[in-house]
């Protein structure tokens, strides 16, 4: 399915938004899943980041159209499994800039304390979208992705949130060599990017993963 810039959805999803919030993070999920799948994340992500004074909300909205096979929604098509839609991603890219700038605005946050996290499907998204915004955002947690079309990024224009890539050695859907590759080709460009390969782990969201967010936002949001 695809969408002309007239005919463009609205994102929605869950969302769990403090009154007092002071940071935002917006997370992206997986092809066939919906912003469900991650609003788990909501709950122990403020919890841990409270301690280090953030008030985390979390944003968890829905990819714009359904798979073809009608389970579940995406971000853009698989593109028969290469996932290679390029007008696609483009598109989510900008759906996810309104969403995430309009909602900044209404919680008077400013654009460096918001962050993206996204998996599989998300991550693509995350990894496509940041660099390539009018503006910087705060950080992005890229868990088991692809950075797609990263050879077309000019390090001189695009944007350089910090970047955390996390991916684990036994995935069997997105080999963690993308991530390795993601990581050379985004500090080639002048990112802060880093990596950590998670032993053990397959396609999937652990506690390792929830850590390594926590402390990177820590960092990123304290800095």
């Amino acid at each position: 399915m695809s969408f002309s810039s007239s005919s463009w959805p609205e994102l929605s999803g869950p969302e769990v938004i403090p009154a007092n919030a002071t940071h935002l993070l917006f997370c992206l999920h997986g092809f066939g899943a919906d912003g469900n799948d991650l609003a788990g994340l909501a709950s122990p992500l403020q919890g841990a980041l409270a301690s280090n004074g953030i008030t985390l909300g979390v944003l968890c909205p829905n990819g714009p159209s359904p798979t073809p096979a009608g389970m579940g929604r995406q971000w853009f098509s698989d593109k028969s499994w290469t996932f290679r839609d390029k007008e696609g991603i483009a598109i989510a890219k900008d759906l996810l800039w309104d969403y995430i700038t309009t909602t900044a605005k209404v919680h008077n946050i400013p654009l460096q304390n918001v962050a993206v996290l996204g998996f599989s499907q998300g991550a693509m998204t995350a990894l496509y979208a940041a660099p390539r915004w009018p503006e910087a955002i705060g950080a992005v947690i890229a868990c088991a992705g692809v950075a797609m079309w990263q050879e077309e990024l000019d390090a001189a224009t695009c944007q350089k949130p910090p970047i955390l890539l996390l991916h684990g050695t036994e995935d069997d859907v997105v080999p963690a060599d993308a991530s390795v590759a993601a990581q050379a080709g985004l500090e080639g460009l002048g990112f802060n990017a880093r990596i950590e390969l998670l032993e053990d782990l397959g396609h999937g969201i652990d506690g390792r993963v929830l850590a390594h967010t926590v402390a990177f936002l820590s960092e990123v949001f304290k800095a």
